[in-house]
Parts: C-alpha cells; structure tokens; sequence
C-alpha cells in the first residue's frame, strides 16, 4: 500500500481500504450474514402463512391441511436455529480478520514511530499518541468486527421486509416506507449540516485531554508535596472543560433530530392501524386480510430495529473515520531519508559546518561550527536553553538540519544510514527510559549478545552494581510499571551501565550524573573516563565540576557558540564562562547556618 494512495483515500473508503487487506474472511462473513439476516426473516413468513391457512379455513377447522402447517413449523424452527449458526459464523471470522488488521496497524505504527524525526513528538503528548495506539486503533476492531456485519444485516433485513410488504399489500408498504423516509430525512439534515467537522474537534479535544491527564499523572508527586489539587494543573482543567463543553454542545445540536427520528419510528403504528382498518372494511374477505394486517403490524415494528442500529453506526463510523485519520497522520509522515547505499565514516570523529537549525520557524542554531576528534571530550556548556540539548541530537540526527552540515568520520550523516549511525553512537540523557523489564535486560539493551559476566562488569563501572544486589531478586529484578521502583539516580546508573556496554565510538551525555550524589558523581566519572578512551565525547554539563579536565569547552549563549578552549584558558578570558565558574564556585560553598539567639 503506498503513501500516495493513504493520502488520496479518506473516511468510509479508507475504513474499507483497511478492511480489504483481510478480504476473504470478510466476504466470507458478509455472505453469511446475509443468509443469517434471510433466516430471521423466515419465521415471520412461516408465521404468516400459517395464520392466513387458519384464516382462511377459520370457520371450518377440518379443512386445515395439518402437513402445510407442519411444514411452515419446521421452516420456522429451521430459520431460527439458521440465524443463530450463522450469526455466530459471521461473527467468528470477522472477528479473526479483525483481530490481524489491529495486529498490522499497531505495529506499523509501532515500525513507524521510531523511524520520524524527534519533532513530530514534541508536537504531540504521550496522551495523544497512546489514545490513537489504543483508542483509535481499536475502533478499527469495531467497524471490521461488528459494524461490517451489522451493516449487511441492517440493510438486508429492512430490503426484505420491504420486499416482502410490496409483494404482500402495495398500500400498507408504501405508509410504511413513506415512515422511514421522513424518519431519515429528520436525521440527515443535522449530519450534513454539521458534516465531520464535529468529529474532528471531538477527536481533538478528547486527545487534548488525554494527554493533560498523562501529564498530570506523571506531576501528582509534585501536587501532593506541594498539597495542590487538581486545580494546580491548571492546563488538565481547562481541557477538561472544553471536552465536557463540546460533549455538551454536541449533544444539544443533534437531541432534536435524534429525538425526531426515534419518535417518528416510534409512531409508525399511528399510521398503519387508520389505515388497516380502513382497508380491513374494504376486503373482499374480512378474516383472509386479517393476517396482512398482524404481519405489517409486526413487521413495522422489526423494521425499526436495524434502522436504529444503521443510525447508531454511522455516527460511530464518522468517528472511526476521523482515528483514521490520526492514524495515517502518523504513517504519512516523512521519515528520515537514508540514503540508498551506507557510506562507512573513516572515523568517529563529529564535525559541524555552519549549522543552523530552526524550529517552529524559530532560529535556535545560529551558525553552530566546531569539530570533535577521536579520543577527546568536548563539554557543551551555556544557560539553559542555549542549544546544547540541540547540538546533541542534532548529532544523532533527531532532526535535520536547516542548512549547514553534520558529518561523522568526513561522511555526512545523510550518507549514514539511520541503523548504522545509530551503531555507532551510545546516548545518556538526563531523563531516562527503563522499560518494564528485569534490570539485567534493560541493561543488555546495549548489546543483545553480552553475557551475564559483561552486564555485571558494567554496572560495577557505573556504580550501580551494589544497589542491584541489595535487591530481591538481584539483576533479574523487574523494574517500572509492576516491579520495582528506583531513584533517579538509579535509573541514571543503570542507563549509563547500558551505554557503556553498547561500547560505541561516540558517546552523547546529556547531564548524565545529574541524579548522583556527590559520592557516586566521582567513582562514575573516575569508573567512566577509562572507559571512553579512543572515544569521541560530547557531554552537556551543568556541574561545571565534572568537565574542569575535558579537552574542549564549548560555551553556547544565544544559539551561537561564544566561547572555546580549556578550563583554564576560559578562566583567563574572563568572560561568561568565568562568570558561571565563579557563580557555580559560590553556589557550591553556600551553606546554612542558624543564628543564635542573643541573651
């Protein structure tokens, strides 16, 4: 299925387009319920035909012919026990075919996620992409397991009883069918007025408001120290309110047409009874005609319940359309381009060249041109929001750059593909992602094929080793949701443990010691500087302390790099990073001390 063809389809023929990739289970549903919908409708025929033989013959029961009646029995029997085979039949494959299409489409999106440019996350919350992983997709489950076959179902049964109504009495069929078309028409106008463009801002605001409630779940520590309600998360309220505001509104606008519509259903029998008794004086046979007469009364009501049901599923279908939607927002979006053949940098030396980078139409490289070799550590230093974090994952290539160049060993990052420049780089940011595993695996993440022996040699390099063993069950200890919990400091250790062991050529440290005592602080970096020997490092520090002997300082204000060099030949420029030396010095030696109370 290409991209072209994901974005020209939208709405029901993309719903379909997603169903279609299971078509034979589904074709083979659709056809029996269809011959499930034709076997519900035989006991209303066996039942009408059996009344007009006793209608008929009423005044002389012996004329009754008791093998036509059996007869209609065993049809009756027949269609009713049909039904219920055949319903169940339906039901199995289509779920079978739907539980494979949510299958697919999470993990292509799952296949997708990894592949975009760390951009398209910061436009949306964790909310938003967990309800179209979750909600959205599930809806898919819906339409292919139950709307499908209740489609067919909806339409065949009301095309059979109206088929059968003409077939049996022109006049009664034609009240009836005139009932259904004000009834439609009464919910059409509200739909086409508001059209799904009321879907779109429900989806809207319903992830919005997920994803606040992600947020706040996440700061409940920061509310319950701070003893803050729920008011201190004032973003969470406010698109809370607006969900329930628009629910409101929502409901306001089509509680007319729904209540026409059911009301009008519901009236059908104030139509039908005038004019069966009408037509019940002006029968040839009075008794023969009373059967018509109960099978419309009867069949009028039937008729009711697939409309409401088809009503029902169109306004769930504009829904699923819409998580589609979100659905292909996210397998649409352009990926990283790899180049067609891997280029194999000469080294893993990292060189920037004139970079500059915006976001959101905002400039926040300006310029950016320096070069770190092999063996070295350059520390990226500056106020927060300098670019340092940027220059980062620049490297990595999170994003790519507005223009300039980013090269890897003289290659530039484009020429490397995505899978290979993720080989030869190792990460330790300041927030840390521990997947809910034992500890042993979530370190093993760095090399798939370590043995148990490296893993531990590791954690004893980040000094994480002690901890692990004072717990229960030691490395095979589960951590995140359902297992243990760790510090930030602990799950900085475990995760400078995991970078250690995928032993790349470069190493990005994004304030990796900023959850570790002062203690810990100096065996990890002792522990760690003997093991990036012959490794390009670039560290964002804001402990000044732990970069003082790095062979580069890079100080970034602005966007701009402002200053370079040594600890010591910084000191001498006396400049901004002697100002922030200077503060950070200060900042260290602070204490508090209590006055004594003079007698």
């Amino acid at each position: 299925m290409n991209k072209e063809t994901l974005k020209n389809k939208q709405g029901f023929p993309r719903l379909l387009e997603i169903a279609g990739t299971k078509k034979w289970w589904l074709i083979a549903s659709i056809f029996l319920s269809v011959c499930a919908a034709a076997a519900q409708f035989t006991p209303f025929v066996a039942v009408y035909n059996l009344l007009t033989e006793l209608a008929v013959h009423a005044a002389d029961p012996s004329l009754i012919d008791k093998g036509f009646i059996r007869h209609w029995g065993y049809v009756a029997a027949t269609g009713i026990a049909g039904y219920g085979i055949l319903t169940y039949a339906s039901l199995m494959l289509s779920h079978i075919a739907a539980f494979h299409i949510l299958y697919e489409t999470r993990m292509k999106i799952i296949r997708k996620l990894p592949r975009l440019p760390l951009g398209f996350f910061t436009k949306r919350s964790s909310g938003e992409i967990k309800k179209i992983l979750s909600e959205d997709v599930e809806r898919i489950e819906l339409f292919v397991a139950h709307h499908i076959p209740d489609l067919t179902t909806a339409f065949v049964v009301p095309v059979l009883l109206l088929g059968y109504m003409f077939w049996t009495d022109w006049r009664l069929a034609l009240a009836v069918l005139a009932v259904m078309a004000v009834a439609l028409a009464m919910q059409a106008l509200p739909m086409a007025s508001a059209g799904k463009n009321v879907y779109e801002r429900y989806q809207t605001a319903l992830g919005k408001m997920n994803g606040s409630i992600v947020e706040f779940v996440r700061g409940i520590q920061v509310v319950k120290i701070f003893n803050r309600s729920t008011k201190a998360f004032e973003q969470m309220n406010r698109d809370v309110d607006d969900y329930k505001d628009l629910s409101i509104e929502i409901t306001r606008f089509f509680t007319p047409a729904y209540l026409g519509f059911y009301t009008v259903l519901s009236a059908i029998l104030l139509v039908l009874i005038p004019l069966s008794v009408f037509l019940l004086q002006r029968a040839p046979s009075y008794p023969a005609y009373v059967p018509t007469v109960l099978l419309f009364l009867v069949l009028a009501g039937g008729i009711f319940f697939p409309l409401m049901k088809l009503l029902f599923m169109s306004n769930l279908m504009m829904q699923n359309a819409t998580g589609v939607e979100l659905i292909d927002g996210i397998l649409n979006k352009e990926e990283v381009e790899n180049p067609a053949q891997s280029q194999t940098p000469r080294d893993a030396s990292v060189e920037f060249r004139d970079v500059i980078f915006a976001y959101n139409e905002e400039a926040i490289l300006k310029g950016i041109s320096f070069k770190a070799l092999p063996g070295t550590v350059t520390a990226l230093v500056g106020p927060s929001g300098a670019g340092k974090t940027t220059v980062a994952m620049l490297a990595a290539r999170f994003w790519d750059v507005s223009s300039g160049e980013i090269l890897i060993g003289g290659v530039p990052i484009k020429d490397i593909r995505t899978e290979d420049l993720m080989n030869t780089i190792a990460f330790v940011f300041q927030d840390n992602m521990l997947f809910f595993d034992t500890i042993e695996e979530n370190i093993r993440m760095g090399n798939k094929t370590a043995t148990f022996e490296e893993v531990v040699n590791v954690a004893r390099a980040a000094q994480c080793h002690e901890f692990i063993e004072k717990l229960d069950k030691g490395y095979q200890t589960c951590v995140g949701e359902g297992g243990t919990y760790l510090s930030g400091g602990e799950q900085q250790r475990i995760a400078l443990a995991r970078a250690i062991l995928k032993d790349a050529p470069i190493v990005l440290l994004d304030e990796a010691t900023a959850y570790a005592d002062p203690e810990n602080e100096g065996k990890i970096l002792s522990s760690f500087s003997r093991l990036i020997k012959g490794k390009t490092v670039l560290v964002i520090a804001h402990r000044l302390s732990t970069i003082t002997n790095a062979d580069r300082i890079l100080l970034f204000n602005n966007g701009t790099i402002e200053e370079q060099g040594t600890h010591n030949e910084l000191l001498a420029l006396n400049g901004y990073y002697a100002r922030m030396w200077e503060t950070y010095s200060q900042a260290r030696e602070w204490t508090i001390t209590r006055k004594e109370k003079q007698k």
